[in-house]
């Protein structure tokens, strides 16, 4: 489903749904006996849609309900691109309770409504919706009928209405990063309801914690392949992977001529080979890459790579440069090195966590203007923010992190 068009059907039936799903929690509220508290949690769900990265941020927070409620069965609701993801989370969510959803209009409906059908069989006790002040989301939550519904609240911040339909509402905060924002949600579980931004404790930051992807034969073997029908030998060449990105944001994507020309001096070193990667979005970028380069060690595995493909390609490569993407988040549960180039966002809430990230931002005044409180949605027709980031720049830093890394240098030649 086009962004625009999602962001307007969000707003517009949206807050009408969410009015007037308020007045009809309002009503149920007044007329129901209140159930005493049993703080038990048997079933809880999680809801994210869209983002793959997302959902790899959310994983500390996965992990610490998993650990506080071990008997508890847990689920999860997303579009159905993003399911594979699961399997490279160790097992966290049952392969039989991550709910898929199509992003066709009409099967968007009719996924949606049997995710509902099933999860109120279900009885689910909790859910947690991870979306960042969506409406479709909330009114998915409250029609769940879990007792405890949380999620991020607007309290005294204009224009982000949701109604009332979360019993316990979480202050999104705009200066912590996002992982931090999703970990704060297992602070208020035990409480009956919260309807104040303030928490009772501090953070445990022992508990960002991320899963290791570990290599396997046959991925490993499937990949080489892969590489060889490219021509690519890697015993022999020091392998640099570049996402020139999918065109969904194109606000956040740096210029296709800037990849190229990183792309050029990379391989002017005989020993270096440029592997272009990406979803099927990126397609035509990599195609222009690949017939403005023409050279045998330029070459592209876009869409034709599964998830677990990738991480097998992230254990055996150098580096990794991209846009601030899902693919540079599935790069953390690898020890590649990863050069993220920002602009539009905010790499404070966003960045990739944990080792070997090399981040790239320009600061400038009017940056980031991409954020929760306006839907993604910037007035900015000319990102130059991005543009200001030179591959000069980002050619300094690989060379820069491979004298610290003690690996020969992007530029020399055997």
């Amino acid at each position: 489903m086009n962004v625009d068009i999602a962001r307007k059907i969000d707003y517009w039936f949206g807050v009408i749904l969410c009015f007037l799903l308020s007045v009809v929690n309002c009503i149920v509220k007044a007329i129901r006996f209140k159930k005493k508290e049993t703080g038990s949690a048997k079933k809880i769900l999680f809801v994210k849609l869209s983002e793959m990265g997302a959902i790899i941020l959310a994983y500390p927070l996965l992990a610490k309900i998993k650990k506080e409620y071990p008997c508890a069965e847990l689920f999860f609701v997303t579009f159905n691109k993003n399911r594979d993801v699961f399997k490279l989370l160790g097992g966290i969510i049952p392969k039989n309770n991550v709910l898929g959803i199509r992003e066709d209009p009409l099967a968007f409906i009719l996924d949606t409504l049997q995710a509902i059908k099933r999860l109120r069989r279900e009885k689910i006790d909790i859910v947690f919706d991870l979306e960042f002040f969506s409406r479709f989301s909330v009114v998915f939550t409250y029609l769940t009928g879990a007792r405890k519904r949380i999620g991020f609240y607007h309290y005294t911040f204009e224009g982000l209405y949701r109604g009332n339909l979360l019993t316990h509402r979480i202050q999104y905060n705009p200066l912590n990063h996002i992982t931090k924002n999703y970990l704060s949600f297992s602070q208020v579980i035990k409480q009956i309801e919260k309807s104040a931004p303030q928490f009772e404790e501090k953070m445990n930051e022992s508990d960002i914690i991320f899963p290791k992807y570990a290599s396997d034969n046959k991925t490993r073997m499937r990949l080489l392949e892969k590489l060889r029908n490219l021509g690519v030998d890697i015993d022999k060449k020091r392998l640099f992977l570049i996402n020139p990105g999918e065109g969904i944001l194109p606000l956040r994507e740096w210029p296709l001529d800037n990849f190229i020309s990183l792309s050029r001096r990379i391989i002017e070193n005989e020993n270096n080979h440029v592997i272009l990667i990406g979803i099927e979005g990126a397609v035509k970028k990599g195609d222009l890459i690949l017939k403005t380069i023409v050279n045998p060690r330029c070459v592209s595995l876009i869409s034709q790579t599964e998830l677990d493909e990738l991480l097998e390609l992230f254990t055996i490569a150098d580096a990794l440069i991209s846009n601030d993407c899902g693919l540079v988040h599935l790069a953390m549960l690898s020890p590649i090195r990863k050069f993220i180039i920002f602009g539009p966002e905010s790499p404070q809430i966003f960045s990739p966590l944990g080792d070997n990230n090399w981040i790239a931002y320009s600061h400038w005044p009017c940056s980031p203007c991409l954020s929760v409180f306006n839907h993604r949605n910037s007035s900015c027709s000319d990102n130059r923010c991005l543009k200001g980031i030179g591959p000069e720049y980002i050619y300094e830093q690989i060379i820069e992190s491979d004298k610290q890394n003690a690996r020969p240098s992007v530029n020399s030649q055997k």
